[in-house]
């Protein structure tokens, strides 16, 4: 069958390979241990190379797994959860054990690493080391009745891939190999490495790796399913997108936010937009690392396809922000004191994005800009408070003359440093010692005074911050309630009972209190709420999270009450998907 493929740049200066996660994800990625070319110092974040299992890889990783089973930290082994590159391009149908609920069926899509290894044709390995370096993959499970679910899933990078496995190595967007050219301007060489030629990769759909979060019919880009009705895009902390079929999974074309607005020229993005819950207006922000440091938060009409900026940023300094929030009324940009640094010039001398990233320090606040978006009035006050961390926000609202936000904060940043593999698997030395390392604590800023312009900058102040055993990641709330005050907040624990997460939680916030679900050796990912349409309350629903099952080496999709968290539903499956980002739901 013939590949369907749409591009919306010009080839000549396509978007680079490089991600930022991620979600948890940066500017400039952690260095890919490279077998085949060990002189090679090109920092390069790859999601979605595709590959399939030689027999031999296959062995390897069998045998890999039965070490780990003897020698897992606390018994939980999760292996599984980081090796293969088993797909299945054809729907299957999964056993499913006790009933979902009617109004959830429709379709659950998750997406994230897909392999970490790539056999070559010279016989050596290409090897990546860190988790949001992965190749990235994209599922789809099909919910068609309570008892019955289909599963199909695809990697994305084929082109990319065949590459890899040809030369044992990656095209480079950027390479600190070459030096600069007296003859031209810092700022010109740091803004060409991220505007290069791909060679044979350019134009191809499946000559990018982008696979951090995965969201249906994004307004203002073009259809990508052969109906020309409907889209699924996956992106990145990167301003580029990648279209798929929303059924076969299949890649079929690259979107830029330039195509969206011609302001919108900058290298960084979030890979968390937010949707207007009412409107289903999409917004985001761009940032652009050149001579001036410029963050733009911009909206995209549902209803037109229209894109405008709402207000422009120039006196903050270019940082990792993976996500941001969004009230009834306003875009709240939290610049985190995580910071690229010499205002982002620092990426040209060093190998990987940790070096590159500046870490949190006390004399580094965060600052948050609170932007109109009804009314054309740009920033509107900017606040600041102790310097932290974050990936993903939670949820803000509008109380009492002033904002509420929440978000599980870091000190610093060894979150990332603790995401390379070795420091993940559990049979590792190096993944004991990292355990208890870059935990976070789930916590409430107010922000008071939000029209009190004339008062100058605000301080956000810290409500209250949960302790770490009561803390999650990748957390979720009802949908519905987006802008609105909420109570109760899905996330995953780390309460050091694995080398990685151990546990759904759902927190109280009104009372400080929780509810869990855990399953020993059992590693969840990502928990989706999907709501109740005929529920009263915050929490009727149910939750989705796909389970993998460390000691068959086998996932699950899991269905909780959102109320309970008591198990409603699994279905089965007979391979693993690998240890993932992030994932939506759209209903039947």
């Amino acid at each position: 069958m013939k590949r369907r493929r749409f591009v919306l740049v010009d080839a000549s200066i396509q978007y680079t390979p490089f991600r930022f996660v991620s979600g948890f994800l940066s500017l400039l990625p952690p260095s890919l241990k490279i077998d085949t070319a060990p002189e090679l110092t090109v920092p390069v974040m790859v999601f979605g190379f595709a590959t399939r299992e030689s027999p031999d890889f296959e062995e390897k990783r069998e045998d890999e797994e039965e070490e780990e089973k003897e020698q897992a930290y606390n018994d939980w082994p999760n292996t599984a959860g980081f090796d293969g590159f088993h797909e299945e391009t054809a729907p299957v149908e999964l056993v499913v054990k006790g009933n979902i609920p009617e109004y959830a069926l429709g379709v659950l899509y998750r997406t994230g690493p897909g392999g970490y290894d790539v056999p070559t044709s010279k016989g050596t390995t290409f090897s990546i080391s860190h988790w949001f370096d992965g190749f990235g993959q994209t599922h789809r499970f099909q919910l068609l009745s309570s008892t019955r679910v289909l599963y199909n899933s695809r990697h994305s990078t084929d082109s990319l891939v065949a590459h890899v496995r040809r030369t044992g190595n990656i095209p480079s967007s950027f390479t600190f190999a070459q030096r600069r050219d007296p003859c031209q301007s810092l700022w010109r060489l740091f803004l060409t490495t991220f505007q290069p030629a791909m060679s044979e990769l350019e134009g191809k759909a499946d000559g990018l790796n982008i696979a951090v979060t995965v969201s249906r019919d994004v307004p203002g880009l073009p259809a990508t399913a052969k109906d020309g009705k409907r889209s699924l895009y996956t992106a990145t902390d990167a301003s580029v997108l990648q279209g798929l079929d929303p059924d076969t999974l299949e890649p079929v074309g690259i979107a830029r936010q330039t195509d969206l607005h011609p302001e919108l020229k900058g290298q960084v993005s979030s890979a968390h937009a937010h949707v207007d819950p009412e409107t289903g207006d999409l917004f985001n922000y761009n940032l652009d690392i050149g001579r001036t440091v410029t963050y733009r938060v911009f909206k995209t009409c549902k209803a037109t396809g229209e894109t405008e900026v709402l207000g422009t940023i120039t006196d903050a300094p270019p940082a990792y922000i993976h996500s941001f929030f969004m009230t009834e009324n306003f875009v709240v940009l939290c610049v985190y004191s995580a910071h690229f640094g010499m205002g982002g010039i620092k990426i040209l001398y060093n190998k990987n994005m940790l070096d590159a990233l500046d870490d949190v320090s006390a004399d580094r606040r965060a600052s948050w800009y609170v932007v109109d978006r009804r009314h054309g009035r740009g920033v509107v006050r900017k606040y600041t408070s102790d310097a932290f961390f974050a990936f993903h926000s939670v949820n803000a609202w509008e109380e009492d003359g002033g904002i509420v936000a929440e978000v599980p904060a870091y000190e610093n940043i060894d979150i990332i440093k603790k995401f390379y593999l070795h420091n993940m698997k559990g049979e590792t030395d190096e993944a004991r010692k990292w355990i208890a390392e870059g935990r976070s604590r789930f916590s409430r800023f107010w922000l008071p005074g939000l029209d009190d312009v004339e008062a100058g900058e605000g301080k956000a102040q810290l409500v209250w911050a949960r302790e770490a055993d009561m803390s999650m990641e990748l957390p979720s709330i009802n949908p519905q309630f987006s802008t609105k005050p909420t109570r109760y907040t899905y996330g995953l624990t780390n309460r050091l009972k694995s080398t990685l997460m151990d546990g759904i939680m759902k927190h109280d916030s009104a009372t400080g209190g929780h509810l869990l679900w855990e399953e020993h050796a059992h590693t969840p990912g990502e928990a989706i709420f999907v709501p109740d349409p005929a529920g009263t309350d915050e929490d009727d629903g149910v939750l989705m999270s796909v389970v993998l099952n460390g000691r068959t080496g086998l996932s699950y999709l899991l269905v909780l009450d959102a109320k309970t968290l008591k198990e409603v539903a699994r279905a089965e499956m007979r391979c693993a998907v690998l240890v993932g980002f992030h994932g939506s739901f759209v209903g039947a």
